[in-house]
């Protein structure tokens, strides 16, 4: 998956680079992509050679607000959990969702270039203490680490309590394993959907630059440690001119119910296609998945 760096800017401009932070773009643009990444602030960037705030940038800002203002009237009324409005029930699955999910079409159109999965913001604050023996421990589940990865703080803002490995496959791109949980306060109430919710998160725009498209391989009922679960694995394809040797990779979501009505555990990993050999040790990590 795509790391924070340097990439070709979207908005154009011949030689300029705009900064990734791993979940959105920056206002931050260069020509040098060999400059150092920015250092998170908490003031507004500026890069009209000191004369004061991109107007531009702020402009797109504000309109955006406005939209998510008109969108919050006409659909409002208080409730839902982690912050989300209260919908119609949905006529697509099994279970109401919250607002977060658009699932009104018949079909649910499969994904594009430049689909974005609008996804909760989890606000849980779960914390699992880690231990020196050689696993990840998040959301209820343990699982064996991988020889030679190095731990990471990795975010996925749907899911709380994460606890990550990455390993670089080269610059700005890495594979991982993860565990943490998705909580019913955002909405998540059965593994099948959740994992399918959560392959829709990961599995876009989001966070893979340049995405295509996902093809699913596998789409299964399971069971770890004898609780009921769903395993989903996707190839998630790009066509990025700066990485031409990488297809993409092999996503392997796994949700488990813990029979806890607050909270679902969940492993994500994602190795690049083709990549037999990390694909061998992230199986064999998946293989030793448990309920803690």
């Amino acid at each position: 998956m795509s790391m924070p760096g340097w990439y070709p800017d979207p908005a154009g401009g011949q030689g300029r680079y705009r900064f990734w932070d791993g979940n959105a773009w920056s206002d931050h643009t260069t020509l040098d992509p060999r400059e150092p990444l920015p250092r998170p602030t908490t003031r507004p960037p500026r890069n009209d050679n000191g004369r004061g705030i991109n107007w531009v940038w702020l402009v797109v800002a504000v309109i955006a607000l406005a939209v998510g203002l008109v969108t919050w009237l006409i659909f409002g009324g208080v409730g839902g959990g982690g912050g989300f409005l209260d919908v119609p029930e949905d006529t697509n699955s099994a279970t109401p969702t919250v607002q977060g999910w658009d699932e009104t079409s018949k079909p649910t159109p499969p994904p594009t270039a430049a689909s974005m999965v609008t996804c909760p913001y989890t606000t849980n604050q779960d914390l699992t203490s880690q231990r020196n023996d050689g696993r990840l421990r998040g959301g209820g589940l343990v699982v064996n680490k991988i020889s030679g990865w190095r731990d990471a703080d990795m975010y996925l803002q749907w899911v709380s309590d994460f606890h990550s490995q990455i390993d670089t496959v080269r610059t700005g791109w890495v594979s991982n394993i993860g565990v943490g949980q998705v909580n019913a306060s955002d909405g998540f109430v059965d593994p099948q959907t959740t994992a399918r919710q959560s392959m829709e998160c990961f599995a876009s725009s989001g966070y893979y630059l340049n995405f295509t498209h996902r093809v699913d391989l596998v789409n299964e009922a399971t069971t770890i440690s004898g609780f009921p679960a769903w395993r989903m694995r996707s190839e998630v394809h790009i066509d990025s001119a700066d990485m031409p040797e990488i297809d993409g990779d092999v996503v392997d979501i796994i949700v488990v119910d813990l029979a806890d009505p607050e909270r679902m555990g969940i492993f994500v990993s994602s190795v690049t296609i083709g990549d037999y050999h990390r694909q061998a040790l992230v199986d064999a990590s998946i293989a030793s998945l448990a309920v803690a």
